[in-house]
């Protein structure tokens, strides 16, 4: 997994989407999905499923790449579980559902999408990537090498409205134009020692946070603004115990630092705990997000954005003003033991 997340041969649409912004380029591609739904469709209509139709599905670069990325994950996913999935009779009963929403997603305008989420990136970010709609087991979506080949995988939603899936689809964006620009602090990060490194590490995975204030446009628009009611209200009680999450987090950094896990694989259970649902890597990296820029403005927290230590302690400087000008309930701080391993 690409640390900004803590880390065909067949096509039957491959759209290059025209951009004013030469710093926008996207390929929608939904090869995976339209084999997926070209077999159930064989079956809607009770037709033998021919051998070519699950290697037409099996050879398209959105399946090839999600078997790359669960394996990356250390997660199982193999063909035979891809045609029990495809086979299931509740895939089937979604059958009408799933190629109504795919339609609507080929026509929807991906460039202003991207165009949206430019204003809380540097001005040399490039979002260049690959979109993936897929019919898959799990409901998540992400984006996948953005180092190399970068690619963000939707997962197709037959719930999601227009305004979601766009907001979706900045979101991850976000994340891609991010990562072209923060490479030089991927390098500072990998030469750090460890436990330093590992805390370097893990503090990227804020971006998901900052990604939800890019998507929104505003801090002073409702971050899922665009999200159904129920998510709107969820969010707004999880933040109502972000300090909590602050804390929490800050002690994993803690316990980095002081050599508190046994090993690595310890150490990544607990950070990926930290993403759940809009968890804490949201929530905290948001509120970050939010303090630094209406304390000193966007552009000192686009630079944090791309070096995540001058975030943090940019958050620090902050909150420390903030809460000596008395409010009734004080921002949390980093630790000061944190505060030195970053600088």
């Amino acid at each position: 997994m690409h640390r900004w997340l803590i880390l065909l041969v067949l096509t039957s649409v491959a759209l290059a989407q025209p951009a004013s912004d030469d710093r926008i380029s996207l390929k929608l591609d939904t090869s995976e999905a339209d084999a997926v739904l070209a077999i159930l469709n064989a079956n809607a209509a009770r037709q033998p499923v021919r051998e070519e139709a699950w290697q037409r599905l099996f050879a398209s670069a959105p399946y090839q790449r999600l078997k790359k990325r669960e394996s990356s994950m250390r997660r199982d996913f193999s063909d035979d579980d891809c045609r029990r999935f495809v086979l299931s009779p509740e895939l089937a009963a979604q059958r009408e559902s799933l190629a109504q929403t795919l339609d609507r997603w080929k026509g929807a305008d991906l460039r202003s999408a991207a165009s949206k989420i430019l204003p809380y990136l540097p001005a040399d970010a490039r979002i260049r990537a690959s979109l993936y709609p897929v019919i898959k087991p799990q409901s998540n979506s992400f984006v996948f090498e953005t180092d190399t080949d970068p690619a963000i995988f939707l997962y197709l939603d037959m719930e999601k409205s227009q305004a979601s899936f766009r907001n979706t689809v900045a979101h991850e964006m976000h994340h891609i134009g991010l990562a072209s620009a923060a490479r030089a602090y991927g390098k500072i990060a990998d030469a750090a020692p460890d436990p330093q490194r590992s805390v370097l590490n893990w503090i990227t995975a804020f971006g998901e946070g900052l990604a939800v204030l890019a998507a929104a446009g505003s801090a002073d628009v409702h971050p899922l603004a665009s999200e159904p009611e129920a998510d709107r209200i969820r969010w707004d009680q999880d933040m109502k115990f972000w300090t909590h999450e602050f804390s929490d987090v800050n002690q994993f950094f803690l316990d980095i630092l002081h050599g508190g896990f046994k090993d690595k694989d310890v150490i990544a259970h607990v950070g990926y705990h930290f993403f759940g649902y809009r968890g804490a890597w949201y929530q905290v990296g948001y509120k970050m997000a939010v303090v630094v820029e209406r304390k000193y403005g966007r552009p000192a927290l686009i630079e944090g954005m791309t070096d995540p230590r001058k975030l943090l302690l940019r958050y620090n400087q902050a909150a420390a003003e903030i809460n000596s000008t008395g409010p009734v309930e004080k921002l949390p701080l980093w630790s000061d033991e944190i505060i030195v391993a970053l600088k």
